[in-house]
């Protein structure tokens, strides 16, 4: 029998490329299910939106900063490397 802090219901944790993954809430990323086209040095790119993290080539990321890295070896911000950028609203 455990009591305490161990009797609360533990949410499942992925254990990807980038560490684990933890309900972020982001609103920026398209649904799970979508999938991200990026051509890169004559390559596309495609990039799987799952509940929790981000699939490329069989490997879970959890930041599409992560995905932008592995695919060109530098840093990026994924959000620009994908074309997701937040636009400024219009006065």
């Amino acid at each position: 029998m455990t009591s305490g802090a161990n009797s609360a219901r533990r949410e499942p944790r992925l254990i990807t490329v980038s560490g684990r993954l933890h309900a972020s809430g982001q609103t920026r990323l398209p649904p799970a299910g979508a999938v991200l086209r990026r051509e890169y040095r004559g390559v596309e790119h495609r990039v799987l939106v799952l509940p929790q993290g981000l699939e490329h080539e069989g490997k879970v990321y959890r930041s599409l900063s992560a995905v932008a890295t592995a695919i060109t070896g530098s840093h990026w911000n994924g959000y620009h490397f994908f074309g997701l950028s937040v636009k400024e609203s219009k006065r």
